[in-house]
């Protein structure tokens, strides 16, 4: 059985299981409501309860005992494992509600790639969780996701396709438009010979900072930038 293999590997497990599964021990067919039988073998627990119908679980990480559910007509209680899985579940109903309208799986998907996306979905949300915790920021899931795509692809950018012979370029995602160098737009006051603060002299956070004049600047950004190294380091680093 699974919960015994994983047990072996040593991991616990607690969940609903059907009775007609090949090891399940066997119960009485009728029982009253609210009763509770319980079914051991050293390492697994089965426990069957009679509701509005029967409920069956398997465990390996609970005792044979009954805790206060805090329902009026459970004056008795309820067994551990049920509360537990209870309380547990929850979350993952949660969990599987806010990936879903987000989730990157397709029908179409064979399994293997569903389950590498099924976990890169919980990755993302357990960082949303661990994020809204940590900060004092607060902002929809969708939100984080879309941001925290943007910054993956900003940090890790992926070589452009090479056209007509010419090398990739590492260019990120927020840059794929063309850049071009042009003069810095001449003034009255110093005509031909205008300049202006190079923004990464001025703002870097790589090196010492100067304020350097240049007559170049970037035509579609309208930023003035030194030809070399500044226009290349303002157009391929997030952080230049």
């Amino acid at each position: 059985m699974l919960f015994q293999h994983l047990l072996h590997q040593g991991t616990g497990a607690c969940g609903t299981v059907r009775l007609n599964r090949r090891g399940m021990p066997t119960f009485p067919k009728k029982m009253k409501r609210g009763e509770v039988t319980f079914r051991e073998n050293g390492t697994q627990l089965a426990v069957k309860c009679q509701d509005k119908r029967d409920v069956n679980f398997l465990t390996t990480v609970h005792p044979s005992s009954m805790a206060q559910s805090g329902r009026l007509d459970h004056f008795t209680g309820e067994p551990a494992c049920v509360l537990d899985y209870n309380k547990k579940m929850g979350a993952v109903d949660r969990a599987d509600m806010i990936t879903s309208f987000v989730d990157c799986a397709r029908k179409s998907t064979k399994w293997y790639k569903k389950l590498f996306f099924h976990l890169l979905d919980t990755a993302v949300l357990n960082a949303y969780t661990v994020h809204r915790k940590l900060s004092e920021e607060r902002m929809p899931y969708k939100d984080f996701r879309l941001k925290m795509v943007k910054e993956l692809i900003q940090e890790h950018p992926l070589p452009r396709r090479s056209t007509g012979g010419r090398p990739c370029v590492n260019t990120p995602l927020r840059l794929t438009g063309r850049h071009f160098p042009s003069f810095v737009p001449p003034t009255e006051a110093q005509g031909q010979s205008t300049r202006r603060h190079c923004r990464v002299c001025l703002y870097t956070t790589r090196r010492k900072r100067e304020r350097k004049l240049t007559r170049y600047m970037c035509s579609s950004c309208a930023t003035a930038l030194c030809p070399a190294p500044c226009f290349e380091e303002f157009h391929t680093l997030k952080n230049y």
